[in-house]
């Protein structure tokens, strides 16, 4: 998905530009709390989170890296976020690997990113 340039705009004006990676791929759902999520995968091949919602529904956040702290060294290279039939949000990224792997937004408390890691590896015959 591309981003339009007046939302990359407002994305810019709520990061710093010396913290703020280069992005090259992104994609957007509505999230299993009901706001508008994109993640974005940076030049260095990681996710980075920003949700538009909250008290205000048309403010826009940035909470930055996405769970890298549980991606054990992979890096990405496309994504994809749909909602699944859960209702939770479902982002699958394309490994360097070649293979998927899974973030999900949902549970109990609705805004919570979860990492499940690889998905179906053992069923994917390359």
């Amino acid at each position: 998905m591309k981003i339009s340039q007046d939302v990359e705009a407002i994305i810019h004006e709520n990061i710093s530009s010396s913290k703020a990676p280069k992005f090259n791929h992104t994609a957007a759902s509505i999230g299993a709390d009901e706001d508008l999520q994109v993640v974005c995968l940076g030049t260095d091949g990681l996710p980075y989170l920003f949700w538009q919602g909250g008290v205000k529904k048309s403010q826009w956040h940035y909470e930055g890296k996405l769970l890298h702290d549980k991606i054990e060294g992979i890096k990405f290279t496309s994504v994809a976020a749909s909602i699944g039939a859960d209702k939770d949000l479902q982002v699958v990224c394309l490994g360097t690997d070649g293979l998927p792997y899974l973030f999900w937004q949902g549970g109990v408390k609705k805004s919570q990113w979860h990492y499940e890691g690889k998905l179906l590896h053992d069923k994917i015959k390359v």
